[in-house]
């Protein structure tokens, strides 16, 4: 037995040796695929940093994040419709506030052990305690265990989102370690860690892909070099604090629910904005196409209401167009007096013209292009627009306390029941500027008091906010691999090809 591990590990160190002179040689840009270890059968690669867990309830990087699906299934995924798309649920009953959830039968977790609607209902206690799951949990009042494959969910009010938040990861806890039903499950070979294919999980006949290697980013600089060396297969850039460098001929675009809007100062009267007619001539008349197509290296989806576009209970024929309606804008504007243009071409009734500032936070060099692009957007109507620049977010949330400004830029990733209480409460985060009359509005909304078309409407008469676009990540990907999705993680990774030369 002695002499049996003492080979193994001699076997190991000579595959790690080899891997290690093989990377000293490798040249950047070269076509040669080179997998971060030789130890394992793998075609493909998947960055992680091991200064994070991978396992769903403490990940906190955004590498780590991304694998969690690849090793643990939820209920349901979320949709671009909001409608939500069943994973380990094969059934559902909405009944007002209630939601019964049939669970697929001849589920097991990795490890051999059957899910049943206990796991699901440990998983979800453990969700709603976590800071990244318990936003879009929170209108969940209380979940009962029916039998073995049936969970009932009471939410505290009725939302088109209900099935769209239960996204939550179904685990298994055993010895301390996190066990899922996913498509593979954590593997270590020594201090190595890759993905095997789980033998258990329903679909493992269909994968093309039984094992997946991981290359640790933790100390690294850039992911330049591992990625040209082909190192990692993909890399996903979020562009929310550093400047994107493109690493691929091949990127592919990847949703987020980070929604990119101009705050609207409704309260100062040092501002045109404090005026319903003028924040909706801005709201109906600027062009969130062109402002999408110049912001964030055109990385987003413009919405012209808080929900995406794709939601299944807008009413796309009644909404404002994403090119603008500049003649609609006009009309209110000579309607309200301002028909005149001065000399800098800015709208004026003879005596006051129409003129605003944005406040903008430049921590984020992208922030600054919405900025820029809602400018010429806005000039194009006949506003005269300035922009005010802050160095820090510091800096820029003590100018949003002071209040004296018209619009700003702003960003918040929504939870995926699209909760906008952080917008219409008094101790949200996001209310600076907004009128609290309309607080009620929203309120009716939850409460199920009016239609989602009844709450859009409304907004669009005070318009507290001037939602922009719904931002999104890119994805470099190998550019030989074939059949790279656009989920929001991995997920496709069982079903990837290299192409053959």
């Amino acid at each position: 037995m002695t002499k049996r591990i003492i080979s193994v590990l001699l076997i190991i160190a000579m595959c790690f040796t080899l891997f290690s002179c093989k990377r000293d040689e490798i040249q950047e840009g070269t076509d040669e695929y080179i997998l971060p270890t030789e130890i394992i059968d793998a075609k493909f690669s998947l960055p992680y940093t091991s200064a994070d867990n991978i396992n769903p309830f403490e990940s906190k990087s955004g590498l780590n994040r991304a694998l969690i699906p690849v090793i643990f299934e939820s209920l349901y995924t979320s949709t671009e419709d909001g409608r939500g798309a069943r994973l380990l649920a094969a059934s559902e009953r909405v009944d007002g506030k209630k939601v019964t959830v049939k669970l697929l039968d001849k589920v097991f977790f990795s490890d051999g052990v059957q899910l049943n609607a206990a796991y699901v209902k440990a998983s979800f206690e453990k969700a709603g305690a976590n800071a990244y799951y318990k936003p879009s949990l929170s209108n969940v009042a209380a979940i009962r265990v029916i039998d073995n494959l049936t969970v009932e969910f009471t939410f505290s009010r009725e939302s088109a989102f209900n099935l769209n938040t239960l996204n939550f990861p179904i685990i298994r806890i055993s010895n301390g370690a996190y066990i899922g039903s996913g498509k593979y499950k954590l593997q270590h070979l020594g201090d190595v860690p890759y993905f095997q294919a789980n033998e258990r999980h329903r679909d493992y006949d269909k994968l093309l892909n039984k094992q997946i290697a991981l290359l640790d980013m933790a100390g690294m600089s850039s992911p330049i070099y591992p990625f040209k060396s082909n190192e990692i297969s993909v890399y996903k850039h979020d562009l929310s604090k550093t400047e994107y460098i493109n690493l691929s001929s091949s990127t592919i675009s990847q949703n987020m629910n980070n929604l990119v809007f101009v705050g609207v100062n409704s309260k100062w009267a040092g501002s045109v904005t404090s005026v319903e007619w003028v924040r909706q001539v801005m709201n109906i008349g600027i062009s969130r196409a062109d402002i999408t197509a110049a912001s964030f290296l055109g990385q987003g989806e413009a919405a012209v209401t808080p929900f995406k576009t794709a939601f299944y209970q807008l009413r796309t024929d009644d909404l404002p167009s994403l090119q603008g309606e500049v003649q609609r804008a006009v009309a209110i504007m000579e309607r309200n007096g301002y028909d005149k243009l001065n000399k800098d071409g800015i709208r004026t009734d003879g005596i006051n013209s129409l003129r605003v500032n944005i406040l903008v936070c430049t921590e984020n060099p992208y922030k600054l292009s919405v900025a820029q692009a809602v400018k010429k957007s806005l000039e194009e109507i006949g506003f005269g627009v300035t922009i005010t620049e802050k160095a820090t977010l510091q800096s820029f949330q003590a100018a949003l306390r002071e209040g004296h400004y018209g619009l700003y830029i702003g960003e918040t990733q929504l939870p995926y029941d699209y909760d906008l209480s952080q917008f219409f409460s008094a101790k949200g985060s996001l209310s600076y500027g907004i009128n609290e009359e309309f607080f009620k509005e929203y309120s009716d909304y939850e409460e199920g008091k009016i239609s989602t078309m009844e709450f859009v409407e409304a907004f669009e008469v005070e318009v507290p906010f001037i939602p922009l676009f719904y931002r999104k990540a890119i994805v470099s990907v190998n550019p030989n691999i074939i059949g790279f999705g656009d989920d929001m993680d991995y997920s496709s990774v069982s079903q990837w090809v290299m192409k053959t030369q």
